[in-house]
């Protein structure tokens, strides 16, 4: 009967030398799994990492294009305000121009009537200085 005992105790040894072997095994299994799994949460921390980095490179776009909105609505305005601020100074013009010209028409109009002022007297001078010329050459005969 120990003698019986023994060869199960042996059998039972051999068993679980059996199950220890896959015990192993397994343990040899899930630390490749841990290994795997850690690698993959340093891929994972990498790429948040990254992705990091390019939310924060948009959010930096983001507020140069806020500021470049900001920017090109004041040009925007300034020229608005230019243009409308040029037509005013351009009417000042025409109308000033406008009233060189009437004035230009005026001085124009009389330097004509004194060109024929000067004509008319000039035939006079010329007409009298003709009867002097005669009133002196009677004098003399």
């Amino acid at each position: 009967m120990e003698e019986l005992l023994k060869k199960m105790m042996e059998q039972m040894n051999q068993q679980f030398e059996k199950i220890d072997k896959r015990f192993e095994a397994m343990d040899k299994r899930f630390d490749q799994m841990d290994k795997r799994f850690d690698q993959m949460d340093k891929r994972l921390d990498r790429v948040e990492q990254r992705l990091d980095g390019v939310e924060q490179h948009l959010d930096q776009v983001e507020q140069r294009l806020d500021k470049l909105e900001i920017t090109v609505e004041s040009l925007k305005e300034t020229v608005e305000n230019n243009a409308t601020e040029f037509r005013s100074h351009f009417r000042q013009i025409e109308k000033k121009l406008d009233e060189h010209e009437a004035i230009f028409k005026t001085v124009a109009d009389e330097i004509k009537g004194v060109k024929f002022d000067i004509e008319y007297l000039s035939k006079k001078d010329g007409l009298h200085d003709k009867e002097i010329n005669q009133i002196k050459m009677r004098m003399q005969v």
